[in-house]
């Protein structure tokens, strides 16, 4: 499998998206054809795959792979295992995306009793499921639980694993939930940290735009606009690169509204959002809650510019 994970890790980082989702296909066909479709091997494919549609804002297609995964899995005896675990991990982040905060935060509970109850809880998936949990904890609303998860998560990486990505994104997740709890001098600190973790890998990655969103909030919350303009659009472009025009691109939109009606600067505001409600109600429909908040603020943008 590493020659396999080596070609997509390529693919990735070149920003071809369907060049990735191809090759991921042609393996599957590949181990179908080799008798091996009930093997551990191709649900370790199927869970790349579903990763990949989970990432393209794919939500129906990416669950029925994890859910094929499982299974496979299942009829391997692997429930309980680490690599069950790791597939329940990522269908809880499915869930969260897909607006369902409370179903996330029962699987990352599962996926971590899993992952302790196989002597694992000093292992890098252990630590990606408490910085998992504690986003799902945020989306509740239990901002304690939230901060438990992401401090258990950093401590972890820093005294057991040392991995920079996990490091950076248990940075960000506590910057975040400081910012929330009214502390933003504490949540730029640990920010700037996690920007510089980044900064310093030899390639980029795929959780930087969220944490160059987290600096932008910052700045925008301090009244510097025009910096927290950069960062969101950069953030915007990393977006682009890994996933395209998903529902966190949709998110970068609307931040970059928010910031150009801040700036006074209306038109380049309902342009903005204009792209961030095409792109909501594509992915979650006309009647989801953020397609019908996009659509409120769409026509207040557009009284604003009828009146200049």
């Amino acid at each position: 499998m590493n020659a396999f994970y080596e070609r997509l890790d390529e693919l990735y980082q070149s920003g071809d998206q369907t060049a990735a989702e191809e090759y991921m296909r042609k393996h599957l066909r590949e181990l179908q054809a080799s008798q091996k479709e009930t093997s551990p091997e191709y649900a370790a494919v199927l869970n790349e795959l579903a990763g990949f549609y989970r990432g393209v804002s794919r939500y129906k297609e990416s669950a029925e792979q994890f859910e094929k995964a499982l299974l496979v899995l299942e009829q391997n005896g692997m429930n309980p295992s680490a690599q069950y675990a790791t597939v329940l991990l990522n269908l809880a982040g499915l869930y969260r995306l897909m607006g369902k905060p409370k179903s996330a935060v029962s699987l990352f509970i599962e996926a971590k009793e899993m992952l302790a109850g196989s002597g694992l809880t000093d292992d890098y998936a252990y630590a990606g499921v408490l910085n998992n949990l504690a986003l799902a904890y945020q989306d509740i609303g239990d901002y304690e639980k939230a901060y438990e998860s992401a401090d258990e998560a950093y401590r972890l990486m820093l005294e057991k694993v040392s991995n920079d990505h996990e490091i950076a994104t248990a940075l960000n997740n506590l910057a975040v939930i400081r910012f929330k709890a009214g502390a933003p001098s504490d949540a730029e600190k640990l920010i700037d940290q996690a920007l510089r973790l980044y900064d310093n890998m030899s390639q980029p990655d795929v959780h930087h735009a969220a944490a160059l969103s987290t600096k932008a909030s910052l700045l925008y919350g301090a009244g510097r606009f025009r910096e927290a303009l950069e960062l969101f659009c950069r953030a915007l472009e990393l977006t682009d690169r890994f996933f395209g025009k998903n529902i966190e691109y949709a998110a970068g939109e609307r931040h970059i509204a928010m910031v150009y009606e801040a700036l006074g600067e209306p038109e380049s505001a309902l342009q903005h959002m204009k792209s961030a409600l095409s792109l909501t109600e594509g992915i979650l429909g006309a009647e989801h809650s953020q397609t019908k908040d996009a659509r409120v603020s769409v026509d207040r943008l557009a009284l604003k510019v009828r009146a200049l």
